[in-house]
């Protein structure tokens, strides 16, 4: 009942949302021209040198694996998308990570995953060396996860995936590898 409800009003809200650019020769949101490089909010900036299409190898618990992620700005620069794959002898992983601004110089990110993972994050970009640190909430009872990244002047990017367990504040490394830019 209540799924039939939703897909009702979400109708009505289409159909009396369109009237009023129907008449236009496009929708409010027009496509970025091509060629134009992508734009990303002002908190998002900081954020930019991960945009592009990445490959690389890693290491750790899981063994070794090969992955690629892809890091795109979306909903007009307001949001920025990872999406990533990774081989490794305990399977294929794929994951979904959004990154957007909270508030003046803060964002915030939600992860999900093929095996059910749910995490929310605070982001801090860092500058010296270029890099950004996503660090989960605190749930009791429950471990903490930390993601960085460091662009090396080379190019390569670091990346490393740290788990803390309940009650400890050292973080452990789980996963690390590197990438490159595609």
């Amino acid at each position: 009942m209540r799924i039939t409800i939703a897909v009702i009003l979400a109708a009505l809200l289409f159909v009396s949302a369109r009237p009023a650019w129907s008449d236009q020769s496009s929708p409010p949101t027009a496509l970025p021209q091509e060629g134009q490089p992508p734009t990303l909010a002002k908190a998002l900036e900081p954020l930019g040198f991960l945009l592009g299409d990445w490959g690389g190898v890693g290491s750790g618990t899981p063994g070794a694996s090969i992955g690629r992620a892809s890091f795109s700005p979306d909903l007009q620069g307001h949001a920025l998308l990872r999406r990533a794959t990774n081989e490794s002898p305990t399977g294929h992983h794929e994951d979904l990570m959004v990154i957007y601004p909270k508030a003046e110089g803060e964002c915030r990110a939600f992860y999900v995953d093929n095996e059910e993972h749910v995490i929310h994050y605070s982001v801090t970009a860092t500058s010296q060396p270029m890099g950004a640190v996503f660090l989960s909430d605190e749930t009791p009872g429950a471990p903490r996860f930390r993601l960085t990244y460091q662009l090396g002047q080379d190019g390569l990017l670091t990346t490393i995936f740290a788990i803390a367990m309940p009650g400890s504040t050292e973080f452990k490394t789980y996963v690390e590898g590197t990438a490159r830019r595609r």
